[in-house]
């Protein structure tokens, strides 16, 4: 049986917190305010598109 798998859009941060932004590619607008607040804290980030099914346990 394979899982549902989605595309979703986030922000990701070395320690390897994140935070889900949408399912569709953000525009600049809405991705600015959470990476300048980061940026503030002296944190490195990365917007990431994922594919998967983002709710279920991972093995290992």
């Amino acid at each position: 049986m394979h899982a549902k798998t989605e595309t979703r859009w986030m922000i990701q941060r070395t320690d390897g917190r994140h935070v889900s932004l949408s399912r569709t590619r953000p525009s600049e607008p809405e991705v600015m305010p959470a990476s300048d607040a980061l940026a503030a804290q002296g944190l490195s980030r990365w917007l990431a598109r994922t594919q998967r099914d983002y709710y279920s346990r991972r093995a290992g």
